[in-house]
């Protein structure tokens, strides 16, 4: 669920007000740190749509992978605990999922190390699916790098 403060800096950004307008409306004593926080996690309303079709193409890569592996462990696991253990990296990619269609900034940090830990397991090895994580892995360090840059982040008076 969306946190109030949350949807009111996305229509901030949607309306491009820069990230220290937003900060110097919104801030109070009790918020400096949560709203600084949020405002470093999400991108400009710009850069968000210029990179919305690889986000998108993100999205469907990490999909495919997920049906995959709750296939897999569907049809193969026997036992109760290896159903589970086997359905944590389907509920994994679903979570990074919610996380890139929100466009926070955890999504575009964990998506790439975690495509890369992927190509260490057997499963993983085969044709298209180690494309597809080296695709993801790419992508997601690359738009990382281009929707939150350093230079960008907000300097408060707490950080």
């Amino acid at each position: 669920m969306h946190q109030p403060l949350e949807k009111h800096i996305k229509k901030l950004l949607r309306q491009h007000q820069s990230k220290e307008q937003i900060y110097a409306a919104l801030a109070t004593e009790s918020n400096g740190q949560q709203l600084s926080h949020m405002l470093n996690n999400l991108p400009l309303e710009v850069k968000k749509k210029k990179t919305f079709l690889i986000t998108l193409f993100l999205v469907i890569l990490l999909t495919l992978l997920t049906i995959k592996q709750f296939l897999y462990v569907y049809l193969h696991e026997n036992s109760s605990v290896s159903l589970v253990l086997g359905l944590i990296g389907p509920l994994i990619h679903i979570y990074i999922i919610r996380e890139l269609l929100r466009s926070h900034r955890l999504a575009y940090q964990v998506l790439p190390l975690l495509s890369i830990l992927a190509l260490f397991r057997p499963e993983s090895r085969i044709i298209p699916d180690m494309y597809m994580y080296i695709t993801m892995a790419l992508l997601s360090g690359a738009l990382y790098f281009f929707l939150f840059p350093k230079g960008e982040r907000l300097k408060t008076p707490t950080h």
